[in-house]
């Protein structure tokens, strides 16, 4: 009986829990946001303009709704604020602070909404994000300079497609080499490996990480913006 139990006990180990992408800082995930979006139904009949804010406004952050939204989404009526959820997906608030619609991202820059209730499924697109291809790792493998958009370089860096030696069984986490003689608060990072999550490129280190998106021109820009910029450049 006793291998018989065993076997039993094996099958109904539960299995691993799937690894989730780690969370974009608040400052990244806002700056993502902030700018036009379209409210729309599937069909694309009914559309309303919105345009997302930074700026603290009741319950959470500031957004408009163009006038007629709520004739052709009275759902809408009440939606008060925005935030973002550390995964990125879009709440929109009533004046009392309640979750009005919660989006969650199916493509890079649209997302989706159920409603109980609501027969209607929403559709909320990112106007500057839509459409986009997501970067690969092939696209960034290989060697960069980190430097300041003026052009003094203050580090290069080897982004390699060989897992870190210290990623988790299923973490899309990459090695990074660090050249020598590196700016000295580039070297205080302790950069060690890197990872793509959606369009952002985010270098890790054991006191630090940076963040960059890529402009039209094929180089990556410091985001969240701050009084530091940085730019990433082939050499």
């Amino acid at each position: 009986m006793v291998p018989a139990l065993l076997l039993v006990a094996a099958l109904i180990v539960p299995p691993p829990a799937r690894a989730q992408a780690p969370a974009q800082s608040e400052a990244a995930l806002v700056e993502r946001a902030v700018g036009p979006w379209e409210l729309s139904n599937p069909s694309g009949s009914r559309k309303c303009a919105v345009t997302f804010r930074a700026e603290r406004a009741g319950p959470g952050r500031g957004l408009t709704l163009a006038e007629g939204c709520a004739a052709a989404f009275p759902a809408v009526a009440n939606v008060a604020a925005w935030s973002v959820a550390p995964t990125g997906a879009i709440r929109w608030l009533d004046r009392a602070g309640q979750p009005a619609f919660d989006f969650e991202e199916t493509e890079v820059g649209i997302f989706e909404s159920l409603r109980a209730g609501d027969p209607t499924v929403y559709f909320l697109t990112n106007l500057g994000l839509a459409g986009r291809t997501l970067p690969t790792a092939d696209d960034v493998a290989g060697g960069w300079n980190l430097g300041q958009p003026t052009g003094r370089a203050l580090c290069s860096l080897g982004l390699k497609q060989e897992l870190a030696a210290d990623a988790g069984a299923l973490e899309q986490r990459f090695a990074l080499d660090v050249a020598s003689g590196c700016e000295r608060s580039v070297a205080a990072l302790g950069l060690t490996s890197w990872r793509l999550d959606r369009e952002i490129l985010v270098i890790l280190g054991k006191s630090g990480t940076l963040s960059f998106r890529r402009e039209d021109g094929g180089r990556w820009v410091k985001t969240p913006a701050d009084n530091r910029p940085l730019v990433l450049t082939r050499p």
